[in-house]
C-alpha cells in the first residue's frame, strides 16, 4: 500500500458573492476530487488548536502527523532548517519579507507582487552588503521569503512582530514591532528601506513596469529546532516531501523526510502542476508516503485573487489528482486531500476554522460526502480533532 497526501494550501474559505454564495471549493470544477469523495470519506480536520496562530507551520505540522503543541518551533527556524542553517544557542531565525509599501504608508503587496527568486536574491545581496554584522545575517531563500538570523537578542521571542500578509491594504504604522525588541527591528527595517530606495535592482524593476521592493518586515522568530522525532520512527514508513516553499521543506528535514525538487515546482501561480504531478509519481516509486504541497491557492487568497484561487484548485485536480488516480489503477494507493487552513480571499488572511478533507482508497468505506467542500464535510459529521490524528486514520487497517 502506498499513501499520497495532497495539501491544497489555503484552498478553503468563505462564501463569495462572485460565486453566488459558493466557496472556491464549491465553485471549482474538480471531477477527480469529486469521484474520490464519492467512493471515500469526507469530513473535517481541526489542524489549528484554538490558542495557536492559524499559520501554515502549525497546520502543516498537524497534517504531517505531529501535534503542533509538542513542537512549538518558530516558523523562521523551520524555514531556516530548509536552508540547512545550524543555529547557535544565542541565535534566532526570522522570516523576512520583501514588501511594497506606498508613499502614504499602505501595505500594497506583502510579496512585492510575488517577486522572482532571482530579483529577490539580488536585492538580498544589496541588503547583506550594507546590513550584515555581528547581530544580523541575512540568508537568501525563495521568492519574497528571506531568512534573517539575529544573534544575542533572545528578547525577540517576546516581541510582537506582525506578519505583513495580515495587514494588506492597511497602514503599516499600525503594525510596527512592539515590545522589548521593537527598537532593534524598527531600526533594521528603516536602514533596509534606505538601501532599497537606492537599489539598482529596484530601478530596473520600475523600468520594466514591476513593483519595487520598498521595505522589509521580519517576523516569526524561532530558536534552534531540536528534538523532533523522525516520521519513520513514529509511523514505520518512508516518506518524501515535494513543495515549492521552504517551510514544508524545513519541517520535512526535521522529521527526516526526504525532500524532492522538480523543475517548475514553485510557490505561486506559475507553479508547473503537471511537473508536480509527475514528480509525485517518481516519489511514489521510492517511498511509502508522499506529501505533495501546493502553495498557489494560499498565495492567491492572500492576494485577494478570486479567479486565481479557483484556477489553482482546478489545476491541482486536473494535473495532480488525475495522475494519482491513474497510478492507483495498478498500485494500491490511499489518497488524502485537504487544505491546511482556510485563506478567505475577502480578508486575505488565515482563519482557525476546521478544513474539509477527503480520504479514499483500498479499505476506506464511503460515507455521505460527495465533494471536497466545507458544507459537504460538515454534513457528514465526521471530525478528526486534533488534525494530527489524520495520519493514524490514513494508515489504519492498511497493513
Amino acid at each position: 500500500m502506498k499513501f499520497a497526501i495532497v495539501i491544497l494550501d489555503g484552498a478553503s474559505g468563505n462564501p463569495l458573492s462572485e460565486y453566488n454564495g459558493k466557496t472556491t471549493l464549491e465553485q471549482a470544477h474538480t471531477p477527480n476530487l469529486d469521484l474520490l469523495a464519492q467512493v471515500g470519506q469526507v469530513g473535517l480536520a481541526v489542524n489549528v488548536p484554538d490558542d495557536m496562530e492559524p499559520s501554515s507551520n502549525v497546520a502543516c505540522t498537524s497534517i504531517m502527523g505531529y501535534h503542533p503543541k509538542d513542537y512549538p518551533i518558530g516558523r523562521g527556524a523551520l524555514e531556516g532548517a530548509a536552508l540547512d542553517l545550524d543555529l547557535a544557542p544565542d541565535e534566532l531565525a526570522m522570516r523576512l519579507n520583501l514588501t511594497n509599501v506606498s508613499e502614504d504608508g499602505i501595505m500594497v503587496s506583502y510579496s512585492t507582487d510575488n517577486i522572482s527568486s532571482a530579483d529577490a536574491q539580488a536585492l538580498a545581496d544589496e541588503l547583506k552588503a550594507k546590513l550584515d554584522d555581528e547581530t544580523f545575517t541575512l540568508h537568501k531563500a525563495t521568492g519574497f521569503r528571506q531568512i534573517l538570523v539575529v544573534t544575542g537578542h533572545p528578547e525577540l521571542m517576546d516581541t510582537t512582530l506582525a506578519a505583513p500578509h495580515n495587514f494588506s491594504d492597511e497602514l503599516v504604522a499600525e503594525y510596527l514591532p512592539s515590545g522589548p525588541g521593537a527598537k532593534l527591528m524598527i531600526d533594521y527595517q528603516q536602514r533596509a528601506r534606505q538601501i532599497l530606495a537606492a537599489s539598482s535592482v529596484n530601478a530596473r524593476r520600475v523600468a520594466e513596469g514591476k513593483l519595487p521592493a520598498t521595505d522589509v518586515f521580519a517576523f516569526w522568530p524561532g530558536k534552534r529546532p531540536d528534538g523532533m522525532r523522525s516520521f519513520s520512527e513514529i509511523y514505520g514508513k518512508t516518506a518524501g516531501m515535494l513543495s515549492g516553499v521552504d517551510l514544508l521543506r524545513g519541517i520535512a528535514k526535521l522529521a527526516d523526510i526526504d525532500r524532492y525538487h522538480f523543475e517548475g515546482v514553485t510557490d505561486g501561480a506559475d507553479n508547473d502542476y503537471a511537473a508536480q504531478g509527475e514528480g509525485a509519481l517518481v516519489m511514489l516509486a521510492e517511498k511509502d508516503v508522499v506529501f505533495i504541497h501546493v502553495e498557489a491557492p494560499d498565495a492567491e487568497g492572500h492576494d485577494g485573487n478570486v479567479e486565481g484561487k479557483l484556477r489553482a484548485v482546478e489545476a491541482i485536480d486536473r494535473e495532480i489528482i488525475s495522475r494519482l488516480m491513474d497510478y492507483a489503477k495498478n498500485t494500491p494507493l490511499r489518497i488524502l486531500a485537504l487544505p491546511d487552513h482556510p485563506t478567505p480571499v475577502a480578508t486575505k488572511r488565515h482563519t482557525h476554522d476546521p478544513v474539509p478533507f477527503l480520504l479514499s482508497g483500498p479499505g476506506i468505506a464511503a460515507n455521505s460526502g460527495r465533494r471536497l467542500t466545507e458544507n459537504e464535510a460538515k454534513a457528514t459529521g465526521l471530525v478528526v480533532d486534533p488534525g494530527c490524528n489524520m495520519m493514524k486514520v490514513l494508515f489504519e487497517g492498511a497493513e
